[in-house]
């Protein structure tokens, strides 16, 4: 299958439906359907700390893509199709090959992760938090700075971490 890496906090954001639309300076050719793959670093700019990174995530449809200034990306549009058993991927630069039998679709999942975005208190959903996003989150725990981990640890609270992450990046850049 087509694979397409893409950083976080934005893979998760398709997977919970937040992102409806990818943005590339290319179309997609004759793909409309690809795994999506949190990429191996996530966005400098946007805070993507506790989220898995080199994993695959979901099956995506690739729906209509259009241009909407001649000078601008090409906007996808794009939805999970399934969830997948996520699994460690080294990603590369716009679609690449990821052999087929890797990949495990979950549609259970995929079934509670509607529920989920409905809303995230429904009793379905608790299958995609505890199968699926708790699990996720600790891949993506194992893969934040220590220092991060330390905060975390500390205060309980994924806002103190982001306020942390804002401060660093505030002073390097």
């Amino acid at each position: 299958m087509k694979a397409l890496s893409i950083k976080e906090p934005y893979a998760w954001d398709i997977i919970t439906g937040d992102k409806t639309e990818e943005f590339r300076t290319w179309q997609p050719g004759n793909v409309s359907t690809f795994l999506m793959v949190s990429a191996g670093t996530p966005s400098p700019v946007d805070f993507g700390l506790g989220l898995p990174n080199g994993f695959a995530l979901a099956v995506i449809n690739i729906g209509h893509v259009e241009k909407p200034k001649p000078d601008g990306p090409y906007a996808w549009s794009v939805t999970v199709k399934d969830l997948v058993q996520p699994f460690s991927v080294k990603g590369r630069l716009k679609f690449y090959d990821v052999d087929d039998s890797k990949i495990k679709v979950q549609p259970e999942l995929t079934k509670s992760l509607l529920a989920y975005r409905q809303n995230e208190d429904a009793r379905e959903a608790d299958l995609f938090i505890r199968r699926y996003a708790d699990p996720l989150t600790q891949i993506g725990y194992s893969q934040m700075p220590k220092k991060y981990q330390k905060i975390l640890d500390q205060t309980g609270n994924w806002n103190a971490v982001a306020e942390a992450w804002v401060e660093s990046a505030r002073k390097s850049g």
